[in-house]
């Protein structure tokens, strides 16, 4: 998983917690598919949260709070990366309250997104979540017209596919010979670096014949695995298919003899 959180908090621009923005940035090590520290995030490359309170849960139709009125906090997630992310929780860290009105005349307490929020790359999406001032049946001037400040807490995954290529070489000793297929993985432009070597498997066929089956991949160095399939009997044209389980990889083949 690789995880997001909050760095900051940016004071909202509009009165009675109309917007607020903050952006994510990388306070821990972000794992890649198979948990190496590949997929490092920067504040340029974290995601970035609008928030907007509506009168509708379904449709952001701008309001203020007004206390006893129900009110949405909506949440809108925006990604600059170039692969979608899938936003697994956005909630109200912290509270800093305008002078004189308490936070307890504030209810966030059901203002927690927990879920599955896809953004598409370089795009947005938003949800909502209750949020209310309490009617206290006193005078409540003093958050009429006023900003609240917010701290945020958030997460996110992603994952990305990278290309690899597949090579047949080969050699013989007296017992006969032995096929390698070396596989090896690359970035295209606008992907972060190859996080590991490949994984997964590699059958070796000689026509539709199929000479080793599903032989396990063994890495060999930061962006390439090998697979062998050994002492067959005389040089053969042999077909490398391989086969990636876990979406990291593209699949791939390559001829040799």
């Amino acid at each position: 998983m690789k995880k997001f959180r909050r760095t900051k908090a940016v004071i909202p621009s509009a009165a009675a917690l109309v917007v607020a923005v903050l952006v994510f940035i990388l306070a821990s090590v972000i794992t890649g598919p198979t948990k190496t520290p590949g997929f490092v995030l920067t504040s340029d490359t974290g995601f970035s949260i609008t928030s907007s309170i509506s009168s509708s849960p379904s449709t952001q139709i701008a309001a203020v709070l007004y206390p006893g009125a129900q009110r949405y906090l909506w949440y809108t997630a925006y990604n600059p990366m170039k692969v979608p992310i899938t936003v697994t929780s956005m909630s109200i860290g912290e509270v800093a309250p305008p002078a004189g009105c308490s936070t307890s005349n504030l209810d966030y307490s059901a203002a927690n997104f927990s879920g599955s929020l896809v953004v598409p790359p370089s795009g947005t999406n938003a949800v909502s979540v209750p949020i209310s001032l309490v009617d206290t049946d006193t005078n409540q001037d003093s958050c009429e017209n006023t900003v609240f400040n917010f701290t945020y807490a958030g997460t996110a995954t992603y994952s990305e596919t990278y290309a690899t290529t597949t090579k047949v070489t080969s050699s013989s000793d007296k017992s006969g010979v032995t096929y390698t297929a070396t596989v090896t993985a690359s970035a295209s432009s606008g992907q972060d670096p190859v996080p590991s070597s490949p994984t997964g498997s590699v059958t070796f066929n000689h026509g539709s014949a199929a000479l080793c089956t599903a032989v396990t991949l063994t890495s060999t160095g930061t962006t390439t695995s090998k697979a062998t399939c050994g002492s067959t009997p005389g040089d053969q044209t042999v077909t490398a298919l391989y086969t990636n389980t876990d979406g990291d990889f593209t699949s791939s083949s390559g001829t040799g003899s």
